[in-house]
């Protein structure tokens, strides 16, 4: 008994009898990677505002709602000490959309929300899932580098659940769940984080284990230093109101200044040609840049052959590249363009000793032109460049069509307005169409449109109305027609001024039939009778000049130096009135500095001279005569 009391009592003191157990999994060993920020950022992060949308299949889906709000959530606390900015969910809406392919999502997502406004930085569009476990992004999520639009492909409950289970331990069924709930969180965050990074030029990286890779990995847990840099430059522009443009400028030089090769060379090569492209787009003030990346180096070739005046060749390759890819707006674009420039006659060979006649351009007047360029509208209804190169082209015609011009310009005009990039460059582009035409009111309009604030376009314009005689409002001339009397009173100049007088006299006179008593013109006849030494008949055409216009500058001029013929005082001081308001008003009238100089001599006002003097050196870099 004693013995059986101490085999029990030895049996208590061991815990009682012993039965070998399996050991319990590690589930740390079975859960994806914690995705966190290495150098931390610090200070309350910056709202970034997002908009999502659920398509039918994604809201089919049980706790579809709960499930995107984490994952959001999720990327969200990497974002926050990443790049100091925090997701912050505006809306979450039904979305109008069937299908599980994220490129032709993310096609269809602007139709859903086309105008965004300067507060959201982010659409994204949940789509339903795949049928298979799928590792490449590209299949998973979709986006565009610097675009604002973004789809991620739901997560397939069954077959990522069966992909799993391959490569889990054994497990209770809680356990199991956990561990599955867990990688589906981490994979979409992941999608999600990957695509957004793409719109923030992060370019695919080699290590698996960065969330940039092509590939997915339950190991992801963050960015390589070099991408992230390049997400906090793209998000601090975005959120300061940068353009896509300075964006893409800072990017481009960002990536080329140090070569880091950890990217992918193919995807390295891809962005920065995009880059490029959107650089390219934006100066020639264009709504997209849609060239695909493999097709750019081909396509800059066919400007290149265009620049140098080979549009055949040109023509020739592009037509191969829109084989490939025909409904590319870029190319018809391009093909719009070298259309109208393209000569459409040989010029005879000159008679001996001239120099040859310039060839024809009227291809803006050729069918099969004005379709490519019409076809341009169609493929990319906002671009204002196919109406900015037709109406430049029919402006330059040897018989300008402006009213045909003027048609294509307000086109482009009311597009300009809508461009998210470019704007300045095109608005430019405008401005310079109107003021070789010498459309001075369109062009101060232009001016006034885009906001060119000290557009020296402006001054120029104020410089030919008061050199030519075309105030503000004038009532002899109407704006469409400022172009043409400009240039009339232009040509009236150029024969003068070569002491071609019987030309000149006629072309004032057939001037004069259109715009009688033009200010220009009066002030062209005054110079043309002061040549002809018939002084009463210059200063009474310099007088009708002035009372249509007070501010034409070559009348107050040659007014101021009639005046000095008056040798009185009173005379002095009408020639010294009128010059000193012709300076006022056209300050380049170099030839009206000269004759104060000489009236402030007559006059013996020498401080005035001097002053006059010291002006005169500052602005045209020698001694006053």
């Amino acid at each position: 008994m004693s013995r059986l009391l101490a085999i029990a009592s030895l049996l208590i003191a061991c815990g009682g009898p012993q039965i070998a157990e399996h050991p319990k999994p590690d589930l740390t060993k079975s859960l994806p990677a914690t995705l966190e920020a290495t150098r931390p950022k610090t200070g309350d992060p910056r709202p970034v505002h997002v908009h999502v949308w659920a398509d039918k299949g994604v809201r089919a889906l049980p706790r579809w709602k709960e499930d995107i709000t984490d994952q959001l959530d999720y990327a969200g606390q990497l974002l926050a000490p990443l790049l100091g900015i925090r997701l912050t969910v505006d809306s979450i809406k039904e979305w109008d959309h069937a299908g599980n392919d994220v490129h032709e999502g993310l096609k269809a997502l602007p139709a859903a929300e086309p105008k965004l406004d300067d507060e959201t930085i982010w659409v994204i569009g949940f789509i339903a899932p795949g049928d298979t476990a799928q590792t490449a992004i590209m299949d998973l999520g979709s986006s565009e580098l610097l675009g604002r639009y973004a789809v991620v492909r739901a997560w397939a409950e069954k077959p990522e659940t069966e992909a799993l289970a391959a490569v889990l331990p054994d497990l209770s069924q809680g356990q199991r769940a956990e561990v599955i709930a867990a990688h589906k969180r981490h994979k979409q965050a992941v999608v999600l984080l990957h695509v957004l990074a793409r719109t923030l030029g992060a370019i695919d990286a080699a290590d698996p284990s960065w969330i940039e890779h092509p590939l997915y990995s339950a190991k992801q847990s963050t960015f390589a230093d070099r991408n992230r840099d390049l997400m906090q430059m793209a998000i601090d522009a975005r959120l300061g109101g940068g353009t896509d443009q300075v964006i893409a400028h800072d990017l481009l030089e960002a990536i080329e200044k140090a070569a880091w090769g950890a990217w992918i060379p193919n995807d390295h090569d891809d962005v920065t040609k995009t880059l490029r492209n959107v650089l390219d787009s934006a100066k020639a003030g264009k709504t997209a840049a849609d060239v695909p990346p493999a097709a750019y180096e081909q396509f800059d070739r066919v400007r290149e052959l265009a620049k140098r005046g080979e549009y055949t060749r040109a023509l020739s390759e592009l037509e191969n590249l829109m084989t490939a890819y025909p409904g590319n707006g870029t190319m018809q674009e391009q093909r719009c363009e070298i259309l109208i420039e393209k000569p459409t006659s040989t010029p005879k060979p000159p008679p001996k000793g001239q120099p040859p006649a310039p060839p024809e351009h009227l291809g803006v007047l050729d069918k099969a032109t004005r379709q490519a360029c019409s076809r341009v509208s169609e493929l990319v209804p906002g671009d204002p460049s196919p109406h900015l190169a037709v109406g430049d082209a029919l402006a330059s015609l040897p018989k300008p069509d402006y009213a045909g011009a003027r048609e294509q310009l307000v086109h482009a005009a009311e597009k300009i307005a809508n461009l998210k990039q470019g704007q300045p460059e095109a608005w430019q582009r405008l401005v310079s169409i109107y003021m070789r035409i010498g459309a001075l009111t369109w062009v101060e309009e232009t001016i006034a449109a885009g906001r060119l604030d000290n557009n020296p376009a402006a001054a120029e314009a104020a410089q030919k109305r008061a050199r030519f005689g075309i105030p503000k409002h004038a009532k002899f001339v109407k704006p469409e027609d400022e172009g043409p009397l400009l240039a009339a009173t232009m040509t009236a100049v150029g024969l003068i001024a070569g002491n071609k007088l019987a030309e000149g006299e006629r072309s004032l006179a057939a001037a004069d039939k259109r715009w009688p008593n033009a200010p220009g013109l009066s002030a062209m006849r005054c110079d043309l009778l002061f040549r002809q030494t018939h002084v009463d008949g210059a200063r009474a055409a310099c007088n009708r000049a002035l009372a249509v216009d007070p501010d034409e500058s070559w009348a107050l001029y040659l007014g101021g130096v009639l005046a000095l013929k008056d040798t009185s005082a009173a005379g002095t001081r009408s020639g010294v009135d009128k010059l000193e308001h012709a300076i006022v008003v056209d300050p380049d009238l170099g030839q009206a500095w000269r004759a104060l100089g000489k009236a402030y001599d007559r006059a013996n006002n020498t401080a005035a001279k001097g002053e006059l003097a010291k002006a005169y050196l500052a602005k045209f870099g020698q001694a006053l005569p």
